[in-house]
């Protein structure tokens, strides 16, 4: 049936019984996710440097799944984030195929420098695994069912 996450938002506001049904469909959700999950996590291990464990760390990020009610930002998303030293880390431009690195031997402004990496750690598996994507829409379509039978 694969109905857009807008419409489940809009049913939803006008069922009693809402907050059974989105904490029902956050298991679920998270549930058919996991193999995404560790698909993203394999892919960085794969394709991003050993040298250093830039892999392992990228790897080791935490990714989760975000749902969104609101009728025009509905929809469910995948967000990963890692929280480094200092601050968050920028996982984003990872992707993108950059990376800051410290330069070696120096010290202080303008040691560090950018490193170029292979970009697609993050995009490569979740746009080629249509599959979390497709379970995810059967399980929206479950809840829009129990939502009609009231």
């Amino acid at each position: 049936m694969a109905v857009s996450a807008e419409q489940l938002a809009r049913e939803l506001r006008a069922f009693d019984g809402r907050r059974q049904i989105v904490k029902a469909l956050r298991r679920a959700l998270t549930r058919v996710s996991k193999p995404a999950v560790k698909d993203v996590r394999a892919h960085a291990v794969a394709i991003l440097p050993s040298t250093g464990g830039l892999n392992k760390w990228v790897a080791a990020s935490r990714i989760g799944v975000k749902i969104s009610y609101a009728s025009r930002s509905a929809g469910v998303r995948m967000k990963g984030s890692r929280t480094s030293l200092t601050d968050k880390s920028d996982l984003d431009r990872i992707d993108a195929g950059t990376v800051r690195a410290p330069s070696w031997g120096r010290r202080g402004p303008g040691s560090w420098h950018n490193q170029s990496v292979p970009a697609g750690w993050w995009t490569d598996p979740l746009s080629n695994n249509a599959q979390w994507q497709a379970d995810a829409d059967t399980e929206i379509d479950r809840a829009l069912d129990e939502i009609r039978r009231g």
